[in-house]
């Protein structure tokens, strides 16, 4: 599988708010709130994961298939940290709640499709994309990543 277009008609991806396309695999239903949930999530070299954080969440990302991943986390202390996702390098990172976090390919070319499990179970409400004017005035020394990594 590595024909971009087939790869979203087969796992049937939809865009994502944050860049990307996903799709949700298991988590909250009708029935009521899971304790986790994961969901399929792509980037091809066009696109990328802008800067958001997730409130009260953990989440962890798995590399499934395809190039390398670059995911740029600021740490609460406001030190960046970039983890190179990949089947050469490393295969899961977890990203701890209140992080801003944001990802790409760096070799801009191919893609990437990960799996992402959210505990507890991810809800829109605790999600919060950066805006790069509050996200440059917090971090004015990551200017370079925020402004590419911001929409």
């Amino acid at each position: 599988m590595n024909n971009i277009e087939q790869i979203i008609e087969n796992l049937q991806l939809t865009p994502h708010p944050e860049g990307g396309w996903y799709r949700q695999v298991f988590g909250n239903d009708e029935n009521g709130k899971k304790q986790l949930s994961t969901i399929y999530y792509m980037l091809d070299g066009e696109s990328f994961s802008a800067f958001h954080r997730l409130h009260g969440m953990t989440e962890i990302w798995y590399h499934h298939a395809g190039t390398q991943l670059d995911i740029h986390v600021i740490g609460l202390d406001g030190k960046l940290t970039t983890h190179h996702l990949s089947a050469d390098g490393e295969m899961q990172v977890v990203i701890e709640p209140e992080q801003w976090f944001a990802a790409e390919i760096p070799s801009r070319q191919g893609f990437c499709l990960v799996g992402c499990a959210v505990v507890p179970a991810f809800e829109f409400e605790n999600f919060e994309l950066g805006e790069k004017t509050e996200l440059l005035k917090d971090f004015p020394q990551h200017k370079e990543v925020v402004e590419r990594l911001c929409r």
